[in-house]
């Protein structure tokens, strides 16, 4: 049998048609009317920052997996991509920016002046299950202010992350703040041994990565006091006999206080020996106790801003001085920038990144036809530059905007994002001819691209279906090109012919000199 003969001009071997590849599972396309969309929204996010004194800044994509490793939690680093680098060190993709940008600080040649001021945009990955809004790549717009601390400086990096959004069209948004530092407070007052307290802080940091409050670390307090009050003969043996998924927070105790066992002594012995040591049998049994149920009325502590604050003035200050003074005085100056404390409500149960963050913490929520949705999180990273080997001042305080994330919710609202949409600007030059450029109109469409800032389309198109396909691009104009030439205005939804002004005289100009060139 003869082969069937490829169609003229077709490549040999190209008849069949391969499967379809697909795209990676958590990572999407994006086409150019959407694509024009979100980065006319990234760059007025950026362009905010900027009027604020934040200027932009980039850091690479691929970074030591140790960066991420020392400070940013067990839920990041859980969720890495790591990449073969050919090299003992291993690489990942970045999963956030903040530790990047901070490692950059870090190890800058020369300091840079503080308070440093920076912006940065761009994508990072997370190997987490793809499911509506969490991609696996996915784009973070946002600021880090290094170098300052206190109230003043937390106060203006929530006033840009919500005055931002109210650029946007955002109002009715809502502001979630925590402070990592009152449960940090407490637990350092507490009167536990300092590495229980590590330990503790541990088990939190990956309950919250894990979606879970403070109340994580309630539960395993009231499993280590059950422990410790029981005889000595009773004791159990280590480890416990319920496995490490029904009592992740106590493994991980244990391990803090009991970190290597070697020797002669058991685990049980080392143990039974710290006891004694502690007096673990009674005093720490009780301050474990005292600290439950500390945490348990904070984890309640959720509600509108000032009524919440009043509670925790009345039932924490004693208790944690230093981090309630600090939101009282947060609170005030969020008044001073404009920010409704109407739209605030405090959660001392709010335990996000806790692992990364050191005091105050905060996320940004709008209202959506679906429910409340998280556009924005940020939060106090202070010490970072410390673990990532810098001498520098180590205070530090940021958010980042999930780029996507806040796309989607605007085209939910119909809303426009502001400058974000071409709107019927620019020209598409035809020759009126279907499937024929001509010389003259490929000549106009060059002048007219040297001339203004708008898109020009050079078309072989019929004229119909010229302003069809103008429409379709978001062009204002057709201009045909043949004997003479026609301008056409289609922003009114019909087709005018535009016979006067300066830009058509240009180029009836323009194409007599160009038909006096070539005869």
């Amino acid at each position: 049998m003869n082969p069937v003969p490829a169609e003229p001009g077709r490549p040999i071997g190209m008849d069949s048609i391969e499967r379809p590849l697909g795209r990676v599972r958590g990572t999407r396309d994006w086409l150019p009317h959407d694509f024009a969309r979100l980065a006319a929204l990234e760059r007025l996010l950026l362009d905010q920052f900027r009027r604020a004194g934040y200027e932009p800044m980039r850091t690479p994509i691929l970074e030591f997996a140790e960066l991420h490793e020392r400070k940013s939690g067990a839920g990041i680093v859980a969720r890495l991509f790591e990449v073969s680098g050919g090299g003992p060190a291993e690489i990942c993709l970045r999963p956030e920016l903040t530790a990047s940008i901070v490692r950059a600080y870090a190890e800058a040649p020369e300091c840079p002046p503080l308070p440093a001021r920076v912006s940065m945009s761009g994508p990072v990955f997370r190997f987490q299950p793809p499911t509506p809004g969490r991609d696996r790549e996915f784009t973070q717009v946002g600021v880090e202010l290094i170098g300052a601390g206190g109230p003043a400086a937390d106060a203006e990096v929530i006033w840009l992350a919500d005055w931002s959004l109210r650029a946007l069209g955002f109002a009715d948004a809502s502001i979630r703040i925590g402070h990592v530092g009152l449960i940090l407070e407490l637990l350092s007052r507490s009167g536990l041994p300092p590495a229980a307290t590590s330990a503790l802080v541990e088990s939190l940091s990956e309950a919250a990565a894990e979606g879970q409050s403070v109340r994580a670390i309630e539960a395993g307090l009231q499993r280590l006091g059950g422990w410790l009050r029981t005889e000595d003969d009773d004791a159990p043996e280590w480890p416990p006999a319920a496995g490490p998924a029904e009592a992740p927070a106590v493994d991980r105790l244990f391990r803090h206080l009991v970190p290597d066992v070697t020797g002669r002594r058991s685990a049980g012995e080392i143990i039974d020996r710290l006891r004694r040591k502690w007096d673990l049998g009674h005093s720490l049994s009780e301050v474990l106790s005292r600290v439950r149920d500390q945490v348990h009325a904070l984890a309640d502590l959720r509600g509108p801003a000032r009524p919440m604050l009043d509670r925790l003035d009345r039932e924490y200050a004693a208790l944690a001085p230093e981090s309630v003074a600090a939101l009282r005085s947060l609170l005030d100056m969020l008044g001073h920038h404009g920010v409704d404390s109407e739209r605030i409500e405090l959660d001392l149960g709010f335990g996000r990144g806790i692992g990364f963050y050191t005091q105050m913490i905060f996320e940004i929520i709008v209202p959506t036809s679906e429910g409340p949705f998280e556009v924005c999180g940020g939060g106090r990273y202070d010490g970072l530059a410390r673990v990532l080997g810098s001498h520098r001042d180590d205070r530090g305080a940021g958010f980042a905007f999930g780029l996507e994330r806040l796309h989607a919710v605007l085209k939910a609202r119909s809303d426009a994002v502001p400058g974000g949409t071409v709107g019927f600007r620019g020209y598409l030059v035809t020759s009126g001819k279907p499937d024929e450029v001509t010389p003259a109109a490929i000549d106009l469409a060059t002048f007219l691209r040297e001339r203004i800032q708008l898109p020009v389309v050079l078309s072989g198109l019929g004229f119909q279906a010229a302003v069809e396909q103008a429409r379709a691009l978001g062009l204002g104009q057709v201009v045909t090109v043949g004997r003479t030439i026609e301008l056409w205005n289609l922003e009114h939804g019909d087709v005018r012919s535009v016979r006067d002004g300066e830009l058509i005289d240009q180029m009836r100009t323009r194409l007599a000199v160009f038909r006096g060139d070539r005869t």
